[in-house]
């Protein structure tokens, strides 16, 4: 059954949970404490130890890296220089092997991308995940036709050219340049930080239409509290949705603050222009954005992730990592000494609990081990 064409908001199948901010200054993997991944110590560069797990044999500026959910080995991580993806299998370990793909029509469906975000595991490709734009698609031949795409993560299909030359991206919806951020809720949806419009903008794929294809027919698109969101040029805006509260945590980086969107909140409101004929593209009237940590708290927050109840924050102007709960009180923060720029996304690891980060100034990937006082 396909969802309503009038009904923007999505409810899951999970039960709703009940969701003053103080000034951090310097300074759930279930098996593993809330306060594992940052170590126990003080907070200082020495209380932990960071760990190069992959080094580039050149420049790439990464943003972004997530474990596929379905091969938890495999670290996928994307980088905005060249437009690729480095797959590292078993990172950190003395069998880690690594591969840098290049999509054929990376220059479209894979411009500059700030982030990565797995999604569902289709029947027909496998594991997906979805990326957007950093750009306007000013190289290309339709200006601002740019937003996310959704790629298989199956080897055998990701990067390879496909027939009508599109490369193999399985889908791709048009309405937002200049995205820095993207959250997978469910299905084929998504939600994109669009620093053009300041927005926040709600994807739904519904079905893809195989790689390389061009069927965009069944999709749509919704725009939420246009003009409340500013980005930062070249640095990413993260995002990530919590199931248990629905609401979206947004690394609101040009405001300095965490915003959170109520996305069962606002009403369907007007149609907006756009470059192709798809079932839906709507604006969202009165949708309900709330600070979580106000603005001016933090220089410049980019990567964001949800863990053991927690919200972990990577501040690219201070290369901190700062934890607060989801009421905005700050819990703790870790800092790392690498320079200002450095920090943008980060993921958990699904097994050992630890926080795996790209460095977008040395280009390397690393990991926090608490030192050996502080064990698991």
């Amino acid at each position: 059954m396909q969802p309503s064409r009038i009904a923007w908001t999505l409810t899951l199948a999970v039960p709703l949970a009940a969701c003053s901010s103080e000034d951090p200054g310097p300074g759930s993997h279930a098996k593993h404490p809330p306060d594992y991944a940052l170590g126990r110590g003080d907070g200082s560069p020495t209380s932990v130890s960071f760990v190069p797990v992959y080094e580039p044999d050149e420049p790439r500026q990464p943003t972004d890296l997530a474990f596929n959910p379905s091969r938890t080995t495999e670290l996928w991580v994307v980088n905005r220089l060249d437009d690729s993806a480095i797959i590292i299998e078993n990172p950190g370990s003395p069998d880690e092997t690594s591969e840098r793909r290049r999509d054929p029509a990376a220059a479209h469906f894979m411009e500059k991308p700030p982030a990565i975000a797995f999604g569902a595991v289709s029947s027909e490709w496998g594991q997906t995940f979805a990326v957007c734009g950093d750009d306007d698609n000013s190289g290309n031949m339709y200006l601002g036709f740019m937003g996310p795409a959704l790629f298989s993560a199956n080897l055998d299909i990701f990067a390879k050219q496909t027939e009508n030359d599109l490369g193999s991206h399985l889908d791709m919806l048009h309405s937002t340049s200049f995205c820095r951020g993207i959250a997978h809720v469910d299905a084929n949806i998504y939600y994109v930080y669009n620093s053009q419009k300041h927005s926040i903008d709600k994807y739904d794929f519904h079905k893809d239409h195989g790689p390389g294809n061009d069927d965009h027919s069944d999709g749509e698109i919704y725009r939420c509290a246009a003009g409340s969101f500013t980005g930062i040029d070249n640095v990413p805006s993260h995002l990530v949705f919590n199931p248990d509260d629905l609401q979206l945590y947004i690394a609101d980086t040009g405001n300095r603050r965490i915003a959170k969107l109520d996305t069962t909140s606002g009403t369907v409101g007007a149609s907006f222009s756009g470059l192709e004929d798809i079932a839906a593209r709507k604006s969202i009237d009165n949708a309900v954005v709330l600070d979580v940590v106000p603005a001016g708290a933090i220089d410049a927050p980019s990567g964001i992730e949800l863990h053991a109840g927690l919200l972990y924050v990577t501040d690219n102007g201070s290369s901190r990592f700062l934890v607060y709960d989801l009421k905005g009180r700050f819990v703790r923060a870790l800092v790392t000494d690498f320079p200002p720029g450095s920090l943008a996304g980060f993921t958990f690891g699904p097994e050992d609990g630890k926080i795996y980060f790209v460095n977008m100034l040395d280009g390397f990937v690393y990991r926090i081990d608490p030192v050996p006082s502080s064990p698991p």
